[in-house]
């Protein structure tokens, strides 16, 4: 039996990291926002959501000045963008 490489947290979310934005590198995802946060930096931090998944998403404060809609709870939006992993939290968004 072969034996596996041991590797650190940083090193697997590396590799995570590689995977998924390799192979998703633009996406579109509808979905109902939920969860929305405007920071101080005028970044949105939201969840989008539909009967059984979710996912974390960011709207840069950028692309969110050039939108045509208020950004709120509760409404339906078709997003597109990248799938990222942030590597300090391990999470993808």
């Amino acid at each position: 039996m072969s034996q596996m490489p041991v590797l650190t947290v940083s090193q697997l979310t590396r590799q995570i990291k590689d995977a998924v934005e390799g192979n998703f590198p633009a996406v579109w995802v509808v979905g109902e926002i939920t969860n929305c946060m405007r920071a101080g930096s005028g970044h949105f931090y939201l969840t989008l959501k539909d009967d059984t998944a979710q996912i974390r998403a960011v709207i840069w404060k950028n692309t969110a000045a050039r939108l045509r809609f208020e950004i709120r709870d509760g409404i339906a939006v078709v997003a597109a963008g990248p799938v990222e992993v942030y590597e300090a939290r391990g999470t993808y968004q």
